[in-house]
């Protein structure tokens, strides 16, 4: 990899509703190389993008996003909590993202595994393969048993463990699971984290940047993609750097 990759987190959630068509085509319009967002089914089986377990926080509504069908989450303004400006956004199927944010990467977080929502790893892989966007998606999930079976539905998707501890803790994990990525919180990064993992073969993302020094020293440590609210603040220190 030439270079370190930025990603919008949930879109630019920094200046944006998160994991909305308007926030993730303001995130493009920054100039990011890719987009991180988060699925979760609906009742009736259809991949929505939404970070959390229920409605309630970003949305004006309330309940558990698996027992409302698109239908009813349709009916929810997931922009009004954000800012009154963004009044009448909408929660996207992913379907809905994948073909209308083009020429960007794709994060895409699986919340919940097959433990809870039934063979949504062959959904997920079923729609990203019906589209023909594979090349440009990397499956992330804190969720073991979801990145195995996504592995053993297919031996080519991008995969990536997410963590919230030491590098040197799961690198065996993501071995045997066989992911390409570990995905780390950056306040648990540690120098020498990073060539470790590079040393076994595994590429380092970091997620929960939050100023400008902590963007430089994840540049200094050789991370290769970043996730943040606001990614312009990454593309900046990029191109001042020779």
């Amino acid at each position: 990899m030439s270079r370190t990759l930025v990603y919008g987190h949930r879109g630019a959630r920094g200046y944006a509703p998160e994991n909305t068509l308007e926030g993730f085509e303001l995130a493009k319009n920054l100039g990011v190389d890719g987009i991180e967002f988060d699925v979760h089914l609906s009742k009736d089986d259809v991949l929505v993008v939404i970070h959390d377990d229920t409605v309630d926080r970003t949305t004006n509504g309330s309940g558990r996003v698996r027992d409302m069908t698109l239908s009813q989450l349709r009916e929810l303004d997931a922009g009004v909590k954000f800012s009154a400006k963004w009044e009448g956004a909408k929660i996207p199927t992913l379907e809905e993202v994948l073909t209308k944010i083009k020429h960007v990467r794709y994060k895409i977080e699986i919340k919940h595994g097959s433990s809870v929502y039934p063979g949504i790893e062959q959904r997920l892989l079923n729609l990203i393969k019906d589209l023909g966007v594979k090349k440009s998606v990397r499956v992330t999930s804190f969720d073991y048993d979801s990145l195995k079976n996504m592995r053993a539905l297919d031996d080519t998707i991008e995969l990536g463990l997410i963590i919230h501890g030491k590098i040197s803790w799961f690198i065996e994990i993501a071995k045997r699971l066989r992911a390409e990525w570990i995905q780390a919180n950056y306040g648990l990064l540690e120098q020498g984290d990073v060539a470790l993992a590079h040393e076994q073969g595994i590429m380092v993302g970091a997620w929960g940047v939050n100023n400008e020094k902590e963007v430089l020293n994840l540049l200094q440590m050789g991370v290769d993609d970043v996730t943040l609210d606001r990614p312009d603040m990454a593309l900046k220190i990029m191109k001042q750097i020779p």
